[in-house]
Formats: structure tokens, C-alpha cells, sequence
């Protein structure tokens, strides 16, 4: 089987969609974990793509091209119209405002920048998602332990907000957010970055419980 490789798969992907859309296309760029440079084997693509104004037969061609490339199961991410974006709610834009590696366009020219209270809002809402998710997987699931790893994923992005809300810097990386959190936050993220095998997985599920509890309530 052939390798795959990053920048080569880019690199075409972004052809086609230029090919495709021409003068309809405004932005093309990617986020997530290959941005910040932590992709696994099995990690997918956040692309980004912005049509001037997107219809459904716009959305269809773009699946032929995701359809046309060799591995096009790593292929995820985010396409929209322009004014879809423009009126896009500004607390769930705070990673794709910050993140978006650029390709073609510039993504901060299309999207307002969220506001402090936009991201407050952002940090209180994730939260209470992550509460719900936690006593969910708790309660329900067969597999704690394994339903940790989307929980612990969740954390990362409300940890980046929070941090941005009090510093005014955008971390990027798990590893260099770490390096500048303490106390709860940082027992959290390091739990989230490596799960801690040898600790009761109730102690775990009641960490996660408080802190966002926490986050929820402030």
C-alpha cells in the first residue's frame, strides 16, 4: 500500500478544489491535529474550505474530489459559504479563527475575531457539554476507561480558551500549553495527554466531573 503523505496530499487536494471552484472559491486551509503538529497514523484533516456562496451541488462536487483522492478517509473538516461564516454564531469560531493554517486566502480577512464574551460563552458552553458527556459515559458506556479519550480530547480546546481569556495568547500545542498551566488545569491536561492507567477510573471520572462543573458554574 502506498505511504501517505501529508504535504503531497494537500498539495493535490488544494489543485483539485481550485480546479474545481475557481472564481466561487475564496479560502482553502486546515486546523486540527496535523496543524498543530500532533497527527497520529490514524489522525484526519481538518480541511477549511470557503465558496463565495455554497449550494448543494457546490457541496456535491466537493465530495467527488474527496471521493478522487487515495486516502480519502483522512479528508474531515469544515466548508461553508461566505455569508454562512460571516453570521456564524462568534463563540464557535474561536479555534477556527485562531488555528486555520492558510492555503489560499486568509481566513482572519472572512471571520471576525471572537470577542472576550464570545469565548467566555465558548469556555461555559463546552463545559457544560463536557459535564453531560462525563456522567453520560459514566453511567453508560461499557468502557469507561476508552470513552476517556474523547472526553480528555475536549479538554484541550477548553483549556486553549481559557488561557486566551486570561493571557491574550493563542497556545497551539498540547506540550506548550502544559508548559504554561498550573494547579487543577495542568493535573487535567496531563491526564488528558497520557491517561493515567494506574488510577482508579472512578477518581478520574470525578476529577473531570468537578472541573467542569467548575468551568459551568463560574
Amino acid at each position: 500500500m502506498e505511504k501517505f503523505d501529508f504535504n503531497l496530499w494537500l498539495e493535490e487536494i488544494s489543485v483539485k478544489i481550485k480546479n474545481m471552484f475557481k472564481d466561487n472559491l475564496l479560502f482553502i486551509g486546515y486546523h486540527g491535529s496535523y496543524r498543530r503538529g500532533e497527527a497520529a497514523d490514524n489522525s484526519d484533516i481538518d480541511m477549511v474550505v470557503i465558496l463565495d456562496s455554497m449550494t448543494f451541488e457546490d457541496l456535491k462536487e466537493y465530495k467527488k474530489i474527496v471521493q478522487s483522492m487515495l486516502f480519502p478517509e483522512k479528508c474531515c473538516g469544515f466548508i461553508s459559504g461566505k455569508k454562512e461564516i460571516e453570521n456564524w454564531s462568534k463563540s464557535d469560531i474561536f479555534q477556527l479563527y485562531y488555528e486555520t493554517k492558510n492555503i489560499y486566502g486568509d481566513i482572519k480577512v472572512l471571520i471576525t475575531p471572537p470577542s472576550k464574551e464570545d469565548i467566555k460563552t465558548a469556555v461555559k458552553a463546552n463545559s457544560e457539554t463536557l459535564y453531560h458527556a462525563v456522567c453520560h459515559a459514566f453511567l453508560y458506556d461499557r468502557d469507561p476507561i476508552e470513552s476517556l479519550k474523547p472526553l480528555y480530547k475536549m479538554i484541550f480546546f477548553i483549556l486553549q480558551a481559557k488561557y486566551f481569556l486570561k493571557t491574550g495568547e493563542y497556545i497551539l500545542t498540547k506540550k506548550e500549553l502544559l508548559n504554561n498551566l498550573t494547579g487543577t488545569d495542568e493535573n487535567i491536561l496531563k491526564n488528558a495527554v497520557s491517561i493515567p492507567h494506574n488510577r482508579p477510573v472512578e477518581d478520574l471520572y470525578s476529577e473531570l466531573i468537578s472541573w467542569a462543573s467548575e468551568n459551568c458554574t463560574k
